[in-house]
């Protein structure tokens, strides 16, 4: 009883494993959005980027690599995986991103250096309204005036704009602002970096420093509401916040502040910040700035190398294998086929959850690897049930025969398990692009063999051969008889009145 109720309990979890499953895959989301597809498969954006340094010297090699893997990550953090990150000779790399069509979208993500400063402003002169394609013109006027300022000097002070739409009417508002050459405060002091909203619900970011960061952020704060009131102006001094040479904001700062907190966000705009240039910003910032500037030197939209045609041809050549594996395992092993297949077509759904859930890109390398992980899951059968038809040659019952051939059976079938997953995380550790696609979807499907033979396939079996239920014999489990020389030895034989 105590068997038939743990098989119970068993595949009442997997009920709710499938459930979960059919929520990712058909209720979350359209069906046709729930696997995603790589740039083999469905196309994407390709960007290629040179990197150099503003003094012209020559850019090193460990740079590079550094500025690839920051690429990598911010690319990840939209949700993206297998995107095709190369170096190409000493200063150029190119980026490959699947799924994504907005090229000037992919371009501001990956090439964007992030440099982020704080700044006092110095001095500050601004235009409402200004028609957007007067907005060039509106900047030079303002920056011929902010350079004859009193508070500008050549060489130590420079001027940058920020535009925000109208408060009011239509157009941009255009404000210069004079700032030093070199930031007080840069982003090296910032610790992290997330999306919050206010007690309005307007979008902003919200940046944490580190320990050092919030005590020269305190010591900024206090200068500036010092200045101001040295010039008699207490309450207006202003601090900018620039992100690259575009300053994102330049609030006003009252008294010192403390704590390290500091809010980039846009009150001229109904919500706030818009919520892709929030999240955007909240990604270069918690991913860092690339150790380097890069210049883009070319963008173009590509379609699938392979295509749907491909991507028909590798379902259909997947679908035609496992049908084959079932027939095999069907002719076979007759009932314990059924189980097993039925254990396979469990498998096979909650594989396509994860894929989905997690998610995982899928590519045609990826298809293959779907494949290879479906006949390991269905070896692991075959090891088990010929392990049980020797136990029945042997004259075991149905339910003795089981017990004991999983447990001859599972060291073998985890020993080859355990080879095929260092094989597949040796793949993922020293490969790139669909290769790494190939090797972790071998490595789950691998990882969910091991539960639905063991686990799945037992209970299933497990509740056949109690009371109640089928009543196996040897001819249902495919064994036709003893085979040549496998007289079983007396002291091995099951004691009689067993059952």
């Amino acid at each position: 009883m105590s068997n038939r109720r743990n098989s119970l309990l068993i595949l009442g979890f997997v009920a709710v494993c499938i459930a979960v499953a059919v929520y990712v895959i058909f209720v979350r989301q359209p069906v046709s959005e729930a696997t995603q597809l790589g740039l083999d498969l469905e196309g994407g954006v390709s960007v290629q980027l040179e990197g150099y340094r503003t003094d012209g010297t020559e850019v090193e090699r460990e740079e590079m690599e550094l500025a690839s893997e920051v690429i990598r990550e911010r690319v990840d953090s939209l949700g993206v995986t297998e995107p095709e990150i190369r170096l190409q000779g000493q200063e150029q790399v190119s980026v490959n991103i699947p799924g994504i069509t907005d090229s000037d979208r992919a371009v501001e993500l990956v090439g964007r250096t992030a440099q982020l400063g704080f700044y006092e402003v110095l001095d500050a002169e601004g235009q409402p309204a200004v028609p957007e394609e007067q907005v060039d013109e509106v900047q030079e006027e303002i920056r011929a005036d902010l350079e004859g300022s009193s508070e500008y000097e050549e060489g130590s002070n420079q001027v940058l704009f920020s535009e925000s739409p109208a408060r009011e009417g239509q157009g941009v508002d255009v404000e210069g602002l004079v700032l030093t050459g070199e930031p007080q405060i840069t982003g090296g002091a910032l610790d992290q970096a997330s999306l919050d909203r206010d007690e309005q619900g307007n979008l902003q970011v919200l940046m944490e420093f580190n320990n050092q960061g919030a005590q020269e952020f305190g010591d900024l704060s206090q200068e500036i509401s010092e200045n101001a009131l040295a010039a008699g102006q207490p309450g207006a001094g202003r601090l900018a916040i620039v992100l690259d040479e575009d300053v994102e904001s330049a609030p006003t700062v009252e008294q010192r502040i403390d704590g390290g907190s500091v809010v980039i966000n846009n009150p001229g705009l109904p919500g706030g910040l818009p919520q892709q240039e929030a999240e955007e910003l909240e990604i270069v910032l918690q991913t860092g700035a690339l150790p380097i500037n890069m210049e883009v030197l070319s963008v173009q939209t590509i379609g699938p190398t392979l295509g749907a045609a491909s991507l028909t041809a590798g379902l259909t050549a997947a679908a035609v294998g496992f049908g084959l594996v079932l027939g095999f395992l069907l002719t076979i092993y007759r009932v314990l086929g059924v189980v097993a297949s039925i254990a396979l077509l469990i498998y096979a759904f909650l594989l396509w959850g994860l894929i989905a859930g997690i998610p995982i890109t899928i590519t045609l390398p990826g298809i293959a690897g779907i494949a290879l992980a479906l006949g390991v899951a269905a070896d692991a059968n075959i090891v088990i049930f010929e392990r049980i038809k020797e136990e029945v040659r042997r004259g075991k019952t149905p339910r003795s025969a089981i017990q004991v051939g999983y447990q001859k059976g599972f060291r073998a079938i985890l020993d080859g398990n355990v080879t095929t997953l260092i094989t597949a995380l040796i793949l993922f550790a020293l490969s790139t692009g669909s290769v790494r696609g190939f090797a972790v979807l071998l490595s789950v499907g691998v990882v969910l063999s091991m539960f639905t033979a063991v686990l799945v396939t037992r209970a299933l079996l497990g509740l056949l051969a109690s009371r109640g239920f089928v009543d196996l014999t040897p001819g249902m489990m495919g064994v036709s008889g003893k085979e040549p020389g496998e007289v079983e030895p007396a002291e091995e034989r099951e004691p009689e009145g067993v059952r």
